[in-house]
Protein backbone atom coordinates (compact mmCIF):
# COMPACT_ATOMS: atom_id res chain seq x y z
CA UNK A 1 0.00 0.00 0.00
CA UNK A 2 0.88 3.17 -1.03
CA UNK A 3 1.78 5.42 2.42
CA UNK A 4 0.00 8.51 2.78
CA UNK A 5 3.51 10.91 2.75
CA UNK A 6 4.00 9.26 -1.17
CA UNK A 7 0.21 10.05 -1.94
CA UNK A 8 1.71 13.58 -1.13
CA UNK A 9 4.00 13.21 -2.89
CA UNK A 10 2.13 11.99 -6.12
CA UNK A 11 -0.21 15.16 -5.96
CA UNK A 12 2.46 18.03 -5.57
CA UNK A 13 5.06 16.71 -7.75
CA UNK A 14 2.14 16.40 -10.57
CA UNK A 15 1.01 19.80 -9.68
CA UNK A 16 4.33 21.44 -10.05
CA UNK A 17 5.44 19.23 -12.98
CA UNK A 18 2.18 20.33 -14.88
CA UNK A 19 3.04 24.09 -14.20
CA UNK A 20 6.71 23.80 -15.01
CA UNK A 21 5.27 22.36 -18.49
CA UNK A 22 2.82 24.30 -18.91
CA UNK A 23 5.49 27.67 -18.54
CA UNK A 24 7.81 25.65 -21.20
CA UNK A 25 4.59 24.99 -23.47
CA UNK A 26 2.91 28.22 -23.26
CA UNK A 27 6.84 30.03 -24.23
CA UNK A 28 7.17 27.58 -27.17
CA UNK A 29 3.62 27.90 -28.55
CA UNK A 30 4.20 31.60 -28.53
CA UNK A 31 6.81 31.58 -30.28
CA UNK A 32 5.37 29.24 -32.61
CA UNK A 33 2.35 31.47 -33.12
CA UNK A 34 4.63 34.33 -34.00
CA UNK A 35 6.26 32.25 -36.28
CA UNK A 36 3.39 30.96 -38.35
CA UNK A 37 1.80 34.43 -37.75
CA UNK A 38 4.72 36.49 -39.93
CA UNK A 39 4.57 33.68 -42.59
CA UNK A 40 3.27 34.22 -46.08
CA UNK A 41 3.96 37.25 -48.41
CA UNK A 42 1.87 40.73 -47.67
CA UNK A 43 -0.90 41.36 -49.41
CA UNK A 44 -1.04 43.96 -52.46
CA UNK A 45 -1.69 47.53 -51.22
CA UNK A 46 -4.62 47.55 -53.85
CA UNK A 47 -6.69 45.00 -53.07
CA UNK A 48 -10.38 45.42 -52.91
CA UNK A 49 -12.01 46.10 -49.51
CA UNK A 50 -14.79 43.32 -49.47
CA UNK A 51 -14.65 40.84 -51.56
CA UNK A 52 -17.58 39.31 -53.01
CA UNK A 53 -17.55 35.61 -52.20
CA UNK A 54 -17.17 36.51 -48.68
CA UNK A 55 -20.67 38.52 -49.03
CA UNK A 56 -21.96 35.53 -50.08
CA UNK A 57 -21.40 33.70 -46.93
CA UNK A 58 -24.90 33.83 -44.53
CA UNK A 59 -24.85 35.75 -40.88
CA UNK A 60 -24.66 33.63 -37.71
CA UNK A 61 -28.13 34.64 -36.32
CA UNK A 62 -30.27 37.39 -36.14
CA UNK A 63 -29.68 39.34 -32.99
CA UNK A 64 -32.96 38.23 -30.42
CA UNK A 65 -35.27 40.76 -29.54
CA UNK A 66 -34.56 39.63 -25.69
CA UNK A 67 -30.95 39.97 -25.44
CA UNK A 68 -29.88 42.96 -24.26
CA UNK A 69 -27.76 44.33 -21.03
CA UNK A 70 -30.40 43.13 -18.62
CA UNK A 71 -30.15 39.96 -20.07
CA UNK A 72 -26.58 39.87 -19.72
CA UNK A 73 -27.14 40.42 -16.20
CA UNK A 74 -29.12 38.22 -15.37
CA UNK A 75 -27.25 35.38 -16.69
CA UNK A 76 -23.96 36.63 -14.34
CA UNK A 77 -26.59 36.16 -11.77
CA UNK A 78 -27.98 32.62 -12.60
CA UNK A 79 -24.24 31.48 -12.99
CA UNK A 80 -22.73 32.74 -9.98
CA UNK A 81 -26.19 31.56 -8.09
CA UNK A 82 -25.65 27.95 -9.82
CA UNK A 83 -22.12 28.03 -8.81
CA UNK A 84 -22.73 28.49 -5.15
CA UNK A 85 -25.38 26.37 -5.19
CA UNK A 86 -22.89 23.78 -6.63
CA UNK A 87 -20.32 23.96 -4.51
CA UNK A 88 -22.81 24.14 -1.57
CA UNK A 89 -24.01 20.48 -2.10
CA UNK A 90 -20.53 19.32 -3.20
CA UNK A 91 -19.39 20.63 0.60
CA UNK A 92 -22.15 19.41 2.31
CA UNK A 93 -21.73 16.43 1.16
CA UNK A 94 -18.33 16.09 1.41
CA UNK A 95 -18.91 16.92 5.38
CA UNK A 96 -21.06 13.78 5.33
CA UNK A 97 -18.95 11.73 4.39
CA UNK A 98 -15.98 12.92 6.68
CA UNK A 99 -18.14 12.87 9.15
CA UNK A 100 -19.63 9.27 8.71
CA UNK A 101 -16.10 7.85 7.54
CA UNK A 102 -13.18 9.65 9.11
CA UNK A 103 -14.85 11.58 11.97
CA UNK A 104 -16.74 8.39 13.14
CA UNK A 105 -15.69 9.26 16.50
CA UNK A 106 -17.87 12.07 16.75
CA UNK A 107 -21.44 12.35 16.64
CA UNK A 108 -23.46 13.72 13.62
CA UNK A 109 -25.43 15.99 14.25
CA UNK A 110 -27.43 18.77 11.83
CA UNK A 111 -25.27 21.29 13.57
CA UNK A 112 -22.40 19.44 12.88
CA UNK A 113 -22.85 18.98 9.20
CA UNK A 114 -24.29 22.48 8.17
CA UNK A 115 -21.42 24.41 10.17
CA UNK A 116 -18.89 21.83 8.57
CA UNK A 117 -20.64 22.11 5.48
CA UNK A 118 -20.79 25.54 5.65
CA UNK A 119 -16.33 25.64 6.22
CA UNK A 120 -15.91 22.60 2.91
CA UNK A 121 -17.87 25.29 0.93
CA UNK A 122 -15.19 27.60 0.88
CA UNK A 123 -14.09 26.78 -3.02
CA UNK A 124 -17.00 28.53 -4.59
CA UNK A 125 -15.24 32.27 -3.95
CA UNK A 126 -12.63 29.97 -5.84
CA UNK A 127 -15.44 29.17 -8.52
CA UNK A 128 -16.92 32.59 -8.54
CA UNK A 129 -13.16 34.12 -9.35
CA UNK A 130 -12.72 32.02 -11.90
CA UNK A 131 -16.00 32.64 -14.04
CA UNK A 132 -15.41 36.43 -13.76
CA UNK A 133 -11.53 36.74 -14.59
CA UNK A 134 -10.74 37.90 -10.94
CA UNK A 135 -6.76 38.40 -10.57
CA UNK A 136 -5.64 35.70 -7.58
CA UNK A 137 -5.05 38.34 -5.23
CA UNK A 138 -8.53 39.16 -5.02
CA UNK A 139 -9.60 35.81 -4.91
CA UNK A 140 -7.05 34.95 -1.72
CA UNK A 141 -8.95 38.12 -0.16
CA UNK A 142 -12.34 36.71 -0.72
CA UNK A 143 -11.67 33.34 0.01
CA UNK A 144 -10.06 35.42 3.54
CA UNK A 145 -13.24 37.18 4.32
CA UNK A 146 -15.28 33.56 3.77
CA UNK A 147 -13.24 31.98 6.66
CA UNK A 148 -13.56 35.23 8.82
CA UNK A 149 -17.04 34.83 8.33
CA UNK A 150 -16.79 31.08 9.28
CA UNK A 151 -14.68 31.90 12.27
CA UNK A 152 -16.96 33.62 13.46
CA UNK A 153 -19.99 30.82 13.15
CA UNK A 154 -17.61 28.22 15.03
CA UNK A 155 -17.24 30.49 17.44
CA UNK A 156 -20.66 31.44 17.85
CA UNK A 157 -22.62 28.11 16.79
CA UNK A 158 -19.55 25.77 18.84
CA UNK A 159 -21.17 23.45 21.55
CA UNK A 160 -17.87 23.08 23.30
CA UNK A 161 -15.39 25.46 24.52
CA UNK A 162 -12.97 26.83 21.59
CA UNK A 163 -10.33 29.09 22.16
CA UNK A 164 -10.01 31.79 18.95
CA UNK A 165 -6.61 30.65 18.50
CA UNK A 166 -6.98 26.95 18.06
CA UNK A 167 -10.46 27.96 15.79
CA UNK A 168 -8.57 29.98 13.41
CA UNK A 169 -5.20 27.30 13.31
CA UNK A 170 -7.97 24.39 12.27
CA UNK A 171 -9.46 26.64 9.65
CA UNK A 172 -6.09 27.59 8.54
CA UNK A 173 -5.47 23.92 8.29
CA UNK A 174 -8.49 23.60 6.12
CA UNK A 175 -7.60 25.67 3.10
CA UNK A 176 -3.54 26.28 3.33
CA UNK A 177 -2.69 22.63 1.56
CA UNK A 178 -5.53 23.21 -1.14
CA UNK A 179 -4.97 26.76 -2.11
CA UNK A 180 -1.56 26.31 -2.22
CA UNK A 181 -1.50 23.82 -4.64
CA UNK A 182 -4.28 25.67 -6.85
CA UNK A 183 -2.23 28.72 -6.83
CA UNK A 184 0.95 26.48 -8.11
CA UNK A 185 -1.13 25.28 -11.64
CA UNK A 186 -3.23 28.98 -11.53
CA UNK A 187 -1.50 32.18 -10.12
CA UNK A 188 0.50 32.67 -13.22
CA UNK A 189 -1.35 33.98 -16.21
CA UNK A 190 1.02 32.77 -18.57
CA UNK A 191 0.47 28.85 -17.35
CA UNK A 192 -3.42 29.45 -15.81
CA UNK A 193 -4.81 28.25 -19.45
CA UNK A 194 -2.41 25.16 -20.07
CA UNK A 195 -1.43 23.78 -16.22
CA UNK A 196 -5.22 22.43 -16.00
CA UNK A 197 -5.11 20.25 -18.89
CA UNK A 198 -1.79 18.84 -17.96
CA UNK A 199 -2.35 17.91 -15.10
CA UNK A 200 -4.72 14.44 -15.36
CA UNK A 201 -1.15 13.07 -17.84
CA UNK A 202 1.17 14.44 -15.31
CA UNK A 203 -0.92 12.42 -12.08
CA UNK A 204 -0.53 9.34 -13.87
CA UNK A 205 3.08 9.84 -14.66
CA UNK A 206 3.95 10.28 -11.59
CA UNK A 207 1.60 7.53 -9.78
CA UNK A 208 3.37 5.16 -12.36
CA UNK A 209 6.79 6.10 -11.06
CA UNK A 210 5.79 6.19 -7.35
CA UNK A 211 4.50 2.93 -7.75
CA UNK A 212 7.46 1.32 -9.28
CA UNK A 213 9.78 2.46 -6.55
CA UNK A 214 7.20 1.57 -4.22
CA UNK A 215 7.53 -2.35 -5.62
CA UNK A 216 11.47 -1.82 -5.73
CA UNK A 217 11.63 -0.74 -1.85
CA UNK A 218 9.25 -3.55 -0.71
CA UNK A 219 11.11 -5.91 -2.61
CA UNK A 220 15.19 -4.76 -1.64
CA UNK A 221 15.32 -7.14 1.26
CA UNK A 222 15.05 -10.01 -1.86
CA UNK A 223 15.89 -8.00 -5.10
CA UNK A 224 15.62 -10.57 -7.82
CA UNK A 225 18.98 -11.34 -9.66
CA UNK A 226 18.66 -9.17 -12.71
CA UNK A 227 17.98 -6.08 -10.66
CA UNK A 228 21.18 -6.78 -8.48
CA UNK A 229 22.84 -7.35 -11.73
CA UNK A 230 21.48 -4.03 -13.04
CA UNK A 231 22.73 -2.11 -9.69
CA UNK A 232 25.89 -3.58 -10.25
CA UNK A 233 25.83 -2.13 -14.06
CA UNK A 234 24.21 0.99 -13.78
CA UNK A 235 25.11 2.34 -9.93
CA UNK A 236 22.31 2.80 -7.34
CA UNK A 237 21.19 5.96 -8.20
CA UNK A 238 21.20 5.45 -12.38
CA UNK A 239 19.26 2.68 -11.36
CA UNK A 240 16.62 4.06 -8.99
CA UNK A 241 16.38 6.75 -12.01
CA UNK A 242 15.73 4.40 -14.50
CA UNK A 243 12.90 2.84 -12.21
CA UNK A 244 11.84 5.80 -11.72
CA UNK A 245 10.91 7.31 -15.56
CA UNK A 246 10.51 3.70 -17.41
CA UNK A 247 7.01 3.50 -16.56
CA UNK A 248 6.68 6.99 -18.88
CA UNK A 249 7.49 4.89 -21.92
CA UNK A 250 4.64 2.50 -20.67
CA UNK A 251 2.07 5.30 -19.58
CA UNK A 252 2.84 7.08 -22.99
CA UNK A 253 0.34 5.89 -25.25
CA UNK A 254 -2.14 5.82 -22.26
CA UNK A 255 -1.43 9.44 -21.63
CA UNK A 256 -1.95 10.58 -25.53
CA UNK A 257 -5.40 8.79 -25.77
CA UNK A 258 -5.94 10.77 -22.20
CA UNK A 259 -5.17 13.89 -24.27
CA UNK A 260 -6.81 13.45 -27.36
CA UNK A 261 -9.98 12.43 -25.42
CA UNK A 262 -10.20 15.51 -23.59
CA UNK A 263 -9.81 17.75 -26.64
CA UNK A 264 -12.27 15.59 -28.52
CA UNK A 265 -14.64 15.66 -25.21
CA UNK A 266 -14.08 19.78 -25.48
CA UNK A 267 -14.79 20.06 -28.86
CA UNK A 268 -17.96 17.69 -28.25
CA UNK A 269 -19.26 20.28 -25.79
CA UNK A 270 -19.29 17.69 -22.71
CA UNK A 271 -17.84 20.33 -20.81
CA UNK A 272 -16.78 23.85 -21.24
CA UNK A 273 -13.16 25.74 -20.53
CA UNK A 274 -14.39 27.35 -16.77
CA UNK A 275 -16.20 23.89 -15.73
CA UNK A 276 -12.95 21.80 -16.78
CA UNK A 277 -11.14 24.52 -14.69
CA UNK A 278 -13.50 24.40 -11.81
CA UNK A 279 -13.79 20.93 -11.69
CA UNK A 280 -10.11 20.05 -11.92
CA UNK A 281 -9.91 22.90 -8.80
CA UNK A 282 -12.54 20.95 -6.80
CA UNK A 283 -10.53 17.60 -7.45
CA UNK A 284 -7.72 19.06 -6.58
CA UNK A 285 -9.23 20.66 -3.47
CA UNK A 286 -11.40 17.44 -2.15
CA UNK A 287 -7.98 15.35 -2.49
CA UNK A 288 -5.98 17.05 -0.45
CA UNK A 289 -8.35 17.87 2.37
CA UNK A 290 -8.55 14.25 2.38
CA UNK A 291 -5.20 13.58 2.71
CA UNK A 292 -5.10 13.92 6.30
CA UNK A 293 -7.29 11.52 7.23
CA UNK A 294 -5.30 9.07 5.93
CA UNK A 295 -3.41 8.71 9.34
CA UNK A 296 -6.01 8.22 10.97
CA UNK A 297 -8.78 6.15 8.85
CA UNK A 298 -6.26 4.88 5.73
CA UNK A 299 -7.77 5.01 2.06
CA UNK A 300 -10.92 5.40 3.29
CA UNK A 301 -10.62 8.99 4.06
CA UNK A 302 -10.95 9.40 -0.17
CA UNK A 303 -14.33 8.93 -0.22
CA UNK A 304 -14.47 12.25 0.35
CA UNK A 305 -13.79 12.80 -3.65
CA UNK A 306 -17.16 11.25 -4.18
CA UNK A 307 -18.75 14.06 -3.36
CA UNK A 308 -16.81 15.62 -6.52
CA UNK A 309 -19.36 14.09 -9.15
CA UNK A 310 -22.36 16.40 -8.25
CA UNK A 311 -20.38 18.77 -10.26
CA UNK A 312 -21.02 16.84 -13.81
CA UNK A 313 -24.33 16.05 -12.67
CA UNK A 314 -25.64 19.54 -11.67
CA UNK A 315 -23.82 21.35 -14.14
CA UNK A 316 -25.53 18.60 -17.12
CA UNK A 317 -29.21 18.95 -15.12
CA UNK A 318 -28.40 22.64 -15.17
CA UNK A 319 -28.13 23.34 -18.97
CA UNK A 320 -31.96 24.09 -19.30
CA UNK A 321 -31.83 27.00 -16.78
CA UNK A 322 -28.47 28.70 -17.83
CA UNK A 323 -29.73 28.07 -21.69
CA UNK A 324 -29.04 31.74 -23.36
CA UNK A 325 -31.80 33.90 -24.72
CA UNK A 326 -32.29 32.75 -28.25
CA UNK A 327 -30.05 35.01 -31.19
CA UNK A 328 -27.17 35.59 -29.94
CA UNK A 329 -25.29 38.69 -31.66
CA UNK A 330 -21.95 38.51 -32.86
CA UNK A 331 -19.10 40.52 -31.52
CA UNK A 332 -15.57 41.67 -33.44
CA UNK A 333 -12.97 42.33 -31.26
CA UNK A 334 -10.35 44.47 -32.22
CA UNK A 335 -7.14 46.04 -31.01
CA UNK A 336 -3.87 47.25 -31.15
CA UNK A 337 -1.19 44.40 -31.18
CA UNK A 338 1.39 44.37 -29.05
CA UNK A 339 -0.74 45.85 -25.71
CA UNK A 340 -1.52 42.72 -24.17
CA UNK A 341 -1.99 43.81 -20.42
CA UNK A 342 -5.03 46.43 -22.13
CA UNK A 343 -6.61 43.80 -24.09
CA UNK A 344 -6.33 40.89 -21.52
CA UNK A 345 -7.67 43.31 -19.04
CA UNK A 346 -10.57 44.11 -21.69
CA UNK A 347 -10.85 40.47 -21.79
CA UNK A 348 -11.45 40.12 -18.27
CA UNK A 349 -14.15 42.62 -17.66
CA UNK A 350 -15.83 42.75 -20.61
CA UNK A 351 -15.64 39.43 -22.85
CA UNK A 352 -16.09 37.43 -20.54
CA UNK A 353 -19.70 38.90 -19.55
CA UNK A 354 -20.21 39.14 -23.40
CA UNK A 355 -20.09 35.51 -23.51
CA UNK A 356 -22.97 34.87 -20.89
CA UNK A 357 -25.17 35.91 -24.16
CA UNK A 358 -23.34 36.52 -26.95
CA UNK A 359 -20.60 35.25 -29.60
CA UNK A 360 -17.61 36.90 -29.72
CA UNK A 361 -14.85 36.71 -32.67
CA UNK A 362 -11.66 37.89 -33.20
CA UNK A 363 -8.09 37.30 -35.18
CA UNK A 364 -5.70 35.20 -32.68
CA UNK A 365 -2.89 36.74 -31.33
CA UNK A 366 -0.47 35.86 -28.77
CA UNK A 367 -1.81 38.82 -26.83
CA UNK A 368 -4.72 36.68 -25.94
CA UNK A 369 -2.84 32.90 -25.30
CA UNK A 370 -3.67 32.74 -22.07
CA UNK A 371 -7.21 33.85 -22.21
CA UNK A 372 -8.44 31.84 -25.33
CA UNK A 373 -6.07 28.63 -25.39
CA UNK A 374 -8.30 25.07 -24.33
CA UNK A 375 -7.66 21.40 -24.52
CA UNK A 376 -8.54 21.31 -28.45
CA UNK A 377 -5.76 24.15 -29.24
CA UNK A 378 -2.91 22.20 -27.03
CA UNK A 379 -3.80 19.30 -28.19
CA UNK A 380 -3.58 20.62 -31.73
CA UNK A 381 -0.40 21.96 -30.78
CA UNK A 382 1.37 19.13 -29.32
CA UNK A 383 0.37 16.39 -32.41
CA UNK A 384 2.26 19.64 -34.39
CA UNK A 385 -0.46 20.27 -36.65
CA UNK A 386 -1.19 24.16 -35.61
CA UNK A 387 0.23 25.32 -39.13
CA UNK A 388 -3.11 23.32 -40.64
CA UNK A 389 -5.43 26.11 -38.54
CA UNK A 390 -3.99 28.86 -40.57
CA UNK A 391 -5.73 30.33 -43.14
CA UNK A 392 -2.99 29.88 -46.27
CA UNK A 393 -5.22 31.58 -48.78
CA UNK A 394 -8.41 33.61 -49.26
CA UNK A 395 -10.33 31.18 -50.69
CA UNK A 396 -9.99 29.09 -47.27
CA UNK A 397 -11.50 31.81 -45.25
CA UNK A 398 -14.90 30.97 -45.95
CA UNK A 399 -14.50 27.24 -44.74
CA UNK A 400 -12.88 28.33 -41.27
CA UNK A 401 -15.31 30.75 -40.45
CA UNK A 402 -17.99 27.93 -41.48
CA UNK A 403 -16.73 25.61 -39.27
CA UNK A 404 -16.91 28.34 -36.07
CA UNK A 405 -18.99 27.05 -32.99
CA UNK A 406 -21.71 29.32 -32.33
CA UNK A 407 -24.04 27.49 -29.69
CA UNK A 408 -23.51 27.49 -26.50
CA UNK A 409 -21.83 25.48 -23.74
CA UNK A 410 -23.84 23.53 -21.53
CA UNK A 411 -23.29 26.88 -18.65
CA UNK A 412 -24.67 29.15 -20.58
CA UNK A 413 -21.42 30.33 -22.18
CA UNK A 414 -20.43 30.86 -25.94
CA UNK A 415 -17.00 30.48 -26.61
CA UNK A 416 -14.63 32.83 -28.52
CA UNK A 417 -14.05 31.76 -31.97
CA UNK A 418 -10.36 33.03 -33.75
CA UNK A 419 -9.23 33.26 -37.29
CA UNK A 420 -5.65 32.13 -37.30
CA UNK A 421 -4.25 34.38 -39.71
CA UNK A 422 -0.87 34.45 -41.63
CA UNK A 423 0.57 38.63 -42.62
CA UNK A 424 -1.02 37.59 -46.24
CA UNK A 425 -4.55 36.16 -44.83
CA UNK A 426 -5.34 38.25 -42.46
CA UNK A 427 -6.91 40.97 -43.89
CA UNK A 428 -9.21 39.12 -46.08
CA UNK A 429 -10.29 37.20 -42.63
CA UNK A 430 -10.95 40.55 -41.34
CA UNK A 431 -13.84 41.19 -43.93
CA UNK A 432 -15.01 38.11 -43.27
CA UNK A 433 -15.70 38.48 -39.68
CA UNK A 434 -17.13 41.78 -40.18
CA UNK A 435 -19.55 40.56 -42.32
CA UNK A 436 -20.81 38.44 -39.80
CA UNK A 437 -20.30 40.66 -36.73
CA UNK A 438 -23.32 42.97 -35.44
CA UNK A 439 -21.29 44.64 -33.89
CA UNK A 440 -17.55 45.63 -33.29
CA UNK A 441 -15.63 46.65 -30.17
CA UNK A 442 -12.15 48.54 -31.17
CA UNK A 443 -9.40 48.81 -28.63
CA UNK A 444 -7.62 51.68 -30.22
CA UNK A 445 -5.99 52.60 -26.58
CA UNK A 446 -2.28 53.22 -27.27
CA UNK A 447 -2.97 53.83 -31.05
CA UNK A 448 -0.57 55.18 -33.05
CA UNK A 449 -0.41 56.56 -36.57
CA UNK A 450 2.58 53.66 -37.35
CA UNK A 451 -0.70 51.31 -36.67
CA UNK A 452 -1.18 50.49 -40.31
CA UNK A 453 -3.22 47.57 -39.25
CA UNK A 454 -5.63 48.95 -37.35
CA UNK A 455 -5.81 51.67 -39.87
CA UNK A 456 -6.68 49.24 -42.35
CA UNK A 457 -9.53 47.82 -39.97
CA UNK A 458 -11.12 51.39 -39.55
CA UNK A 459 -11.24 52.29 -43.10
CA UNK A 460 -12.82 48.46 -43.70
CA UNK A 461 -15.01 49.09 -40.72
CA UNK A 462 -16.89 52.06 -42.05
CA UNK A 463 -17.26 50.62 -45.19
CA UNK A 464 -20.13 48.01 -43.31
CA UNK A 465 -22.86 49.65 -43.33
CA UNK A 466 -24.64 46.64 -41.55
CA UNK A 467 -22.69 46.70 -38.34
CA UNK A 468 -24.85 48.63 -35.86
CA UNK A 469 -22.40 49.98 -33.85
CA UNK A 470 -18.47 50.09 -33.40
CA UNK A 471 -17.58 50.95 -29.93
CA UNK A 472 -14.12 52.46 -30.14
CA UNK A 473 -12.13 52.78 -26.63
CA UNK A 474 -9.62 55.34 -26.37
CA UNK A 475 -7.43 57.03 -23.81
CA UNK A 476 -5.06 59.77 -23.65
CA UNK A 477 -2.41 57.96 -25.85
CA UNK A 478 -5.08 57.12 -29.08
CA UNK A 479 -4.20 59.27 -31.67
CA UNK A 480 -7.80 60.32 -32.17
CA UNK A 481 -7.42 62.63 -34.93
CA UNK A 482 -5.46 60.20 -37.38
CA UNK A 483 -7.40 57.19 -36.25
CA UNK A 484 -11.10 59.62 -37.48
CA UNK A 485 -8.99 60.71 -40.78
CA UNK A 486 -9.40 57.20 -41.56
CA UNK A 487 -13.40 56.38 -41.70
CA UNK A 488 -15.24 57.87 -44.30
CA UNK A 489 -17.22 60.91 -42.63
CA UNK A 490 -20.98 59.39 -43.79
CA UNK A 491 -20.10 56.33 -41.81
CA UNK A 492 -19.03 58.40 -38.44
CA UNK A 493 -22.07 58.51 -37.10
CA UNK A 494 -22.21 54.46 -36.46
CA UNK A 495 -18.41 54.96 -34.65
CA UNK A 496 -19.33 55.41 -30.99
CA UNK A 497 -15.79 56.74 -28.81
CA UNK A 498 -15.76 55.92 -25.44
CA UNK A 499 -12.80 57.01 -23.18
CA UNK A 500 -11.13 54.25 -21.10
CA UNK A 501 -8.46 55.41 -19.55
CA UNK A 502 -8.94 52.96 -16.83
CA UNK A 503 -11.29 49.80 -17.17
CA UNK A 504 -12.37 49.15 -13.64
CA UNK A 505 -15.96 47.50 -13.22
CA UNK A 506 -17.94 50.38 -13.63
CA UNK A 507 -16.18 51.40 -16.75
CA UNK A 508 -16.73 47.70 -17.75
CA UNK A 509 -20.65 47.90 -17.56
CA UNK A 510 -20.57 51.06 -19.18
CA UNK A 511 -18.73 48.94 -22.42
CA UNK A 512 -21.45 46.22 -22.11
CA UNK A 513 -24.08 48.54 -22.14
CA UNK A 514 -23.20 50.32 -25.23
CA UNK A 515 -22.66 47.37 -26.60
CA UNK A 516 -25.81 45.96 -26.13
CA UNK A 517 -28.57 48.78 -25.30
CA UNK A 518 -26.86 51.19 -27.56
CA UNK A 519 -26.01 49.03 -30.56
CA UNK A 520 -29.69 48.85 -31.28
Amino acid sequence: MIPSGAVFFILITAVLLAAALAWVLAALYQRRMLALMSGGTAPEPTASVIEPPLLQVERAGTWGAGVDFTANRRATIRLMLSLGSISLLIALTQSWLALLFVYDDIEISLNRLLVLGAIYAWPMVLAWGLARRWPWLRILGGIALYMLAMLVLVMFRSTEAQTLSSVSGWLFSQVAIPMTITLLIGASGRIRAVAPYLLPPTLLLTFSSVLTLQVLTQSVNNPAPWVIRLVETLGAYPTLMLFAFAPWLVMAWPVFKLGKWLAGAYRAKFFSDLSYLIGIYWFLILFASALPGMESVGWVAFVQVLAWLWLPVLLYGLRGPLTPPPGPPTLLVLRVFQRDANVQDLFDHVIERWRLTGNTVLIAGTDLLTRTLDADDLFVYLNGALAERFIASPAQVAERIEGFDWLADPDGRYRINECYCFDSTWQTALRALVVRADVVLMDLRGFRAENRGCRHELGVLAGAAHLRRVLVLHDRETARDVAESDIDPAAGGRFQWLPADRLDGAMAARVLAALFDKAR
